[in-house]
Order: C-alpha cells, then structure tokens, then sequence
C-alpha cells in the first residue's frame, strides 16, 4: 500500500462471484433508470435524446479516423453494445475498485469534480467571455448538490452521489473532449449536460446504493 498526506491507496480484494453479481444487478438496474431518462424524459425537456452510443463513435473515429454515425449500422449497435457494457459491468467494476482501493475516495472525487467545474466557469467568465445565465444556475445546482455531503446525515447516501457525480464528470468532462467534443458539452447551450448530469447522477448513485444494499445483505 502507498501512501500519501491526502489519501491512501490500496489494492481491493478481488471480488467474489455473490460480490460481482450484486455489481451487475445494480449497474443494470442503474442503466434501466438512464434509458427512461435519456430516452424519454429528456426528450420531453429538450427535444433530443441523451445519446452515449454517439459519444463511443466520437471516440472510434477520433482514434481510428473513421466516420461513423449512429445512423449507420452495425456501427449504432456496436456502439449501443459497449454502452450497456460499460453501464452493467464497467462501471459498477470501478466503483468497486475506487471504492475499496481508495480511502475518502467519495471526498476526492467531489472535490476534483467541483474543482474542475468551478474553473470551466470561472475561465469562461473572464478569459473566453461565453459565460451564460444557464450555466452560472447549472454551477450552482451542482454546487449546492456537491454541498449536501456536509449535513447529509447518511454517508452511504452522500457517496452515492458523489459516485453519480463523477461518472457525469468522467463521460463529458473527459471522454467527451478526447472525442473532439465540447468540454461537458456545454458550448452546445449546456441543456444537455444538464440533463446528461442528472441523468448521471441518478445512474451513479442507484448502481452504488443498489450494490452496497446487496452486499449488505449477506454480510
């Protein structure tokens, strides 16, 4: 184990079958959630839907210089595959290994997602002069949300979030400008990230509240 005066790293025990399986129950009840909400509700808000499988072959074509869109196919069912992979079984796998490798992970994740968020705004604000009403209120929400942590009186609670935050952070924040994309793609009016984020958060926070509850179960 490596240590730092911030946090402590460590590698987690390799997870039992019980252990996985509980994993894949609650990435895939996690996943159901996004679908209603990206597909459905989303459109009602916004007209469009939430499309992962069109950030995986952004992700292709940046790196293997093809030109695929989810119009084409097998392409859109290739891509629609490794989304509900990632949503069932890449995630919750993470989620386990921070987790159970990193301690305060859920405070350091809250904290660089925050961090990082408040520095787009800021930047946008008096470097790039595209600072929006929408996003000072989006910054906000995400800030009193990040907040709750500090009188939230239910630790399992509090980390789901945070869990919830980050895979928002990670699929825009990152993946998205790897892509090619907008950072949290909010040069395109910031309603989809908006919607990307709560749809993420509640992803997250039901793929980790659903697994801790079945783990603590068979304890």
């Amino acid at each position: 184990m490596t240590q730092s005066s911030q946090f402590e790293l460590s590698i987690p025990a390799i997870p039992s079958a019980p252990t996985l399986l509980n994993l894949f129950i609650g990435g895939y009840i996690s996943l159901m959630a996004w679908e209603i909400w990206s597909r459905i509700i989303t459109v009602w808000v916004v007209g469009n839907p939430l499309e992962p499988p069109g950030l995986v072959l952004s992700l292709v074509n940046r790196f293997a210089g093809t030109n695929y869109d989810l119009s084409m196919q097998p392409a859109n069912a290739n891509a629609t595959a490794v989304h509900y992979f990632l949503g069932i079984v890449g995630y919750p796998v993470l989620y386990y290994i921070v987790s159970r490798g990193i301690k305060h992970w859920a405070i350091i994740l809250d904290a660089g997602v925050w961090l990082l968020f408040t520095g787009f705004v800021v930047l946008s604000l008096v470097w790039w002069h595209s600072f929006t009403q929408w996003m000072g209120i989006f910054w906000l929400l995400v800030t009193l949300t990040t907040a709750t942590r500090f009188i939230n009186p239910n630790p399992l609670i509090a980390n789901c979030l945070s869990w919830g935050s980050y895979t928002w952070f990670n699929a825009l924040g990152i993946f998205a400008p790897v892509a090619g994309l907008p950072f949290l793609l909010m040069d395109w009016g910031g309603d989809l990230s908006f919607m990307s984020w709560v749809g993420h958060m509640l992803f997250g926070f039901l793929a980790a509240l659903v697994f801790e509850k079945l783990e603590a179960r068979q304890r």
